[in-house]
């Protein structure tokens, strides 16, 4: 347990005259006194406040960044599909998944794309670069919707394995 304060030391915590200062002023003044710039006069309200969100993320121009141009050429020289058949479709965009799964970057031979945001990052960056008319382009968007439907299942899995305490459904039985 905490004890109380005495008298005496209250006095000392807060001198009169002293005003409790938001912990958010103090540190936007210790920031700007870092800065060199003046402390500020007043402190925006809590209604005032918004979130700042960071700026969006920009890539790399899509020809200067190597493992890009590398993963496109990759990309370009699996065969087409043979006919308009679902089967022969299916089997391209697979061929793209397993490529995309085991792309390596040229400079370091190690793979390229390691998680799902990276090999979803990639595939709507290659998407930019190719005619929507084209085969690659489906089997890209294929891949992609895969790659989603795989985060939304590892998410549903997790939070499944959080409420069941740890112990997800599929380990109950054992």
């Amino acid at each position: 347990m905490i004890p109380s304060l005495t008298p005496s030391a209250m006095g000392r915590a807060a001198a009169p005259g002293d005003d409790l200062i938001p912990l958010q002023q103090r540190l936007l003044a210790a920031a700007q006194d870092a800065d060199g710039a003046a402390p500020p006069t007043e402190t925006p309200e809590a209604d005032d406040a918004k979130p700042v969100e960071p700026p969006p993320h920009q890539w790399p121009d899509f020809q200067s960044d190597p493992v890009a141009v590398a993963f496109l050429a990759a990309l370009r020289q699996l065969s087409p599909p043979a006919s308009d058949s679902q089967e022969d479709k299916q089997r391209y965009a697979d061929a793209v998944g397993k490529l995309l799964g085991g792309f390596k970057d040229p400079a370091t031979d190690k793979l390229a794309f390691t998680t799902l945001k990276q090999k979803n990052d990639m595939i709507q960056r290659t998407l930019e670069q190719i005619d929507s008319a084209s085969p690659l382009h489906t089997a890209l968007m294929t891949s992609l919707v895969g790659n989603i439907g795989v985060a939304g299942m590892m998410q549903q899995w997790m939070q499944d394995a959080i409420m069941s305490g740890g112990v997800p459904k599929e380990m109950e039985d054992w």
